[in-house]
């Protein structure tokens, strides 16, 4: 029996009549249903394009694009064109490089998702002799910066010599560009990354990286103690005490190791932790684990709101890798036996053939702390090379 609907004992014009009207009603609830369910996909689909067409708007507005000419950057009599970059002549001497960071670094993108176009002047030394932001998107003004304020920035490369190394937060400081934190790690990495990469192809740099060999698929069972004994995890340890804040105790404890060795990732992940990762990698894909206790934080806050984490970075010779939320697994514990710990940790995957396991890397820490009002930055590092015992 339809709900609502009489129905009487025996078959009559008013039967009839009622198993009409019963029909015509369901017929009639069934419609309204389907018109509403077409309003509001219709609603849906309006409030997706308008958000979209807002979101590209508003993008659009925060973008930003200059003129340039190569002596921007370099002063010379004359340029060659080469691959991907220009030669700087004084007479027929070559006197340095001019080239375009997308060319280098182009998988380097700020807050906006966007890559930060920047020309750049090297001379035959390595030094940089000139920076010029060409485009981006990044949303500084949100934060009360000016464009004067990025370029100010910039200024203070002229003169560094790109070979030799540039620390964030020490020879490169944030004073004019402070709150930006992802934005100025990001281009940090985008100018040194792409004047070390040009320094090589131009002969300035020799290419040191050792042979490349394969890692060890054995699997054994190792507790936390002969883990770091194996030299297969590292170490960043921060006190207190170091950053002239009150207490003795570690302001950050960090550990960095490589996952893919099933001897190291295995005990450090747990098994089934571990071949989630393993299996989900692309070709050329390699997963760290990073972990720490302490007050301190290594992760930051920037991926939380652009989506890229600004206080560390990994670099094998001229190539910096840096890590956004697309490239991030949270780890909560570690598997090994007497490991302490983590207050925080996640797996990184670095992607792209460029990076070699087998070979030495080196993780860059930017730590920022406060003494009072007052915010500062710790730079720290430490030079990872997986040990023979984990290689074929």
């Amino acid at each position: 029996m339809v709900p609502g609907c009489i129905h009487p004992g025996t078959i009559s014009l008013n039967t009839i009549w009622y198993k009409s009207s019963c029909i015509m009603n369901q017929k009639r609830n069934k419609y309204r249903r389907v018109m509403q369910r077409t309003i509001l996909l219709c609603l849906y689909i309006i409030m997706v394009f308008t958000s979209s067409t807002l979101y590209a708007a508003q993008s659009k507005y925060f973008e930003h694009r200059y003129e340039y000419k190569l002596e921007d950057v370099m002063k010379a009599e004359k340029f060659a064109q080469k691959e991907r970059y220009w030669e700087a002549y004084a007479g027929v001497k070559i006197i340095g490089y001019v080239f375009l960071s997308k060319d280098w670094t182009e998988r380097h993108v700020g807050y906006s998702g966007k890559h930060m176009e920047t020309l750049i002047g090297i001379d035959t030394s390595g030094n940089i002799t000139g920076v010029k932001l060409l485009f981006h998107s990044e949303p500084i003004v949100l934060i009360g910066l000016k464009e004067d304020n990025y370029q100010e920035y910039l200024k203070q490369y002229t003169g560094k010599n790109a070979i030799k190394g540039l620390t964030f937060g020490n020879e490169i400081k944030m004073d004019a560009i402070t709150g930006a934190t992802v934005t100025a790690a990001v281009q940090h990495a985008i100018i040194t990354e792409s004047a070390k990469k040009v320094a090589g192809i131009a002969g300035m740099t020799k290419h040191t990286q050792d042979k490349v060999r394969k890692i060890s698929s054995k699997s054994d069972i190792l507790n936390w103690k002969d883990l770091v004994d194996a030299g297969a995890v590292k170490n960043i340890l921060i006190t207190s005490e170091e950053l002239a804040l009150e207490g003795k105790e570690a302001y950050l404890d960090l550990y960095i190791g490589l996952v893919s060795p099933p001897s190291i990732g295995k005990n450090v992940l747990g098994e089934r932790f571990y071949n989630e990762i393993m299996e989900a990698l692309k070709p050329g894909e390699t997963p760290v684990f990073i972990f720490s206790m302490g007050a301190g934080s290594f992760k930051g806050s920037g991926f939380a709101r652009g989506g890229v984490f600004e206080r560390f970075s990994i670099e094998q010779e001229a190539r910096v890798f840096n890590f956004t939320d697309k490239d991030y697994r949270i780890l909560t514990e570690v598997a090994a036996k007497g490991a302490p710990k983590p207050k925080e940790g996640g797996v990184f995957i670095i992607r792209g053939k460029e990076f070699e396991p087998s070979n030495p890397f080196k993780l860059k820490l930017m730590l920022p702390y406060r003494v009072g009002t007052e915010k500062k930055f710790k730079t720290s590092g430490v030079e990872y090379k997986l040990p023979d015992r984990f290689l074929e």
